[in-house]
């Protein structure tokens, strides 16, 4: 008797590099909306770090998942990385989510803190790994991004804030 194939549900994730990593933790989603938004603000956050790990400013992921003032903002920080040929190499963590659903006109929050104490600048060019991004014992940065439903039916990134060393975040180990 041979074994029946049976489909495996599709991981659509962006895959990063085996020397980078994203621990995403938030409220386990109460609805579909919810479940779509907090999937979108994941896959930002990855096709972030894949952009800063070598792809660069223009990588096309950014712009399936950023647009707007959020994408200007988001290939600033990615051409910060590649203009000094570095790459983040560890884990990130974001932590202290909290979701808001779509207001009158559309548009859902989500904020949450990054902490970058496990993630260390590492050369392109060279593949030494330097220093780690955040000190130990600094609170991480507090972002808040808001997301929009575009023409197609997805949820995009539209805007964001950061405020580094947040006093809403946890300070690192």
């Amino acid at each position: 008797m041979s074994p029946t194939a049976v489909a495996a549900p599709l991981d659509e994730r962006i895959t990063l590099p085996t020397t980078m990593g994203l621990a995403f933790k938030h409220p386990h989603p109460t609805n579909k909306i919810e479940h779509q938004v907090l999937y979108t603000v994941q896959q930002s956050v990855r096709a972030q770090l894949h952009a800063e790990y070598g792809t660069g400013a223009n990588d096309p992921l950014l712009s399936a998942y950023w647009s707007g003032a959020a994408l200007t903002a988001i290939r600033h920080d990615v051409s910060a990385w590649s203009g000094k040929h570095q790459q983040p190499v560890g884990v990130l963590v974001v932590s202290n989510t909290t979701y808001s659903p779509p207001n009158a006109a559309g548009k859902a929050t989500v904020s949450f803190c990054t902490n970058w104490r496990h993630v260390m600048r590492g050369d392109a060019k060279t593949h030494v790994v330097g220093p780690a991004v955040q000190r130990a014992n600094t609170p991480g940065t507090f972002t808040t991004l808001t997301l929009t439903r575009s023409s197609d039916g997805r949820w995009k990134v539209s805007d964001m804030t950061e405020a580094g060393h947040s006093p809403k975040c946890p300070a690192s180990k």
